[in-house]
């Protein structure tokens, strides 16, 4: 497997630098919808203190308008599910007092984010296109936290800022659909139950398609 990929990689890169006559690029004046399968893993405080699993339950979708062959623009809306349940331990109540449970912890959040995609090699028609992202928006977030019988839940908005890179391939020679890779940095402030953010590390794959 990892030969395989130490071969696929460097293929790519000399395939993109032969100027193949693809159009990964996006057109001026062009709607695209891009759907991604999305696998999270939560960072510093979310993955210490709450979920330190990776959720693979999560998706998103982005209409994005091109606005030159190197830069476009538009909107992402996700969903990604993270749960944990931890063996039974003693744990401090708010009653001073400690109890003998089971943890389980479950968020849900829904980022709603404006972005945009800068695609540095837009102007030449390659094979395989990277690109860096940046973006920022609102997270919609639900909690839950069950100590044995006891329950805390909230449901809240926060600020969420992500920056992202990966690259586009068309599905053939003159396509205008095709396949994304990518990865994502979530940065998203917390203040509840004492916890500091909910940041998360993305991976993503999935398909875009022209909306003619």
């Amino acid at each position: 497997m990892r030969r395989s990929v130490k071969i696929i990689i460097p293929l790519l890169v000399v395939m993109a630098g032969y100027g193949y006559k693809a159009k990964a690029q996006m057109p001026v004046g062009e709607m695209r919808l891009n759907l991604l399968y999305n696998y999270s893993k939560p960072q510093g405080s979310f993955s210490n203190d709450m979920i330190s699993k990776g959720s693979p339950r999560g998706g998103k979708g982005e209409l994005m308008y091109g606005i030159s062959r190197t830069l476009a623009a538009g909107l992402q809306v996700g969903f990604q599910d993270y749960y944990q349940k931890y063996p039974r331990a003693v744990y401090p109540t708010n009653k001073s007092e400690d109890i003998s449970a089971v943890l389980t912890n479950s968020v849900q959040t829904t980022p709603i984010i404006a972005k945009v995609l800068f695609s540095p090699l837009g102007n030449q028609r390659l094979i395989v296109q990277p690109y860096v992202s940046a973006g920022a928006g609102l997270n919609l977030i639900n909690y839950r936290q069950y100590l044995g019988q006891f329950e805390s839940n909230d449901a809240s908005a926060g600020f969420v800022a992500q920056a992202g890179a990966g690259i586009q391939i068309p599905l053939g020679g003159l396509s205008s659909s095709g396949i994304m890779l990518g990865v994502n940095y979530n940065y998203a402030p917390y203040s509840k139950f004492g916890f500091k953010n909910l940041n998360t590390l993305d991976f993503q794959a999935g398909v875009f398609l022209p909306l003619r």
